[in-house]
């Protein structure tokens, strides 16, 4: 049986040391989680309107989303288990993380 893809929407800044200190997880999550998530990065101080549209008043946020919808939310910098514990109930189909 074959996991759903899931994109996991990365807000983070420059000006952002939580966001930068968050880069090597999310980079071996997204080596990991390969053909089953797909990982992009959205500069929220280039990109507001989509930082807006997803509600990421803080950053780094993780905006998991499944089949269109948003499912589940990372907010801060987190320990691998919590993003990890995400994901896997995204890709298992929990609707509500």
């Amino acid at each position: 049986m074959s996991h759903p893809t899931v994109e996991v929407l990365i807000f983070t800044a420059e000006r952002c040391a939580p966001c930068r200190a968050m880069k090597p997880l999310l980079a071996a999550l997204a080596e990991e989680y390969a053909g089953r998530a797909r990982f992009v990065t959205v500069d929220a101080d280039a990109d507001p309107t989509t930082a807006q549209r997803y509600d990421a008043r803080s950053i780094p946020t993780l905006v998991i989303v499944r089949d269109g919808r948003q499912v589940g939310r990372v907010i801060g910098a987190r320990p691998r288990k919590i993003v990890v514990e995400a994901l896997d109930a995204a890709l298992m189909g929990t609707v509500s993380i």
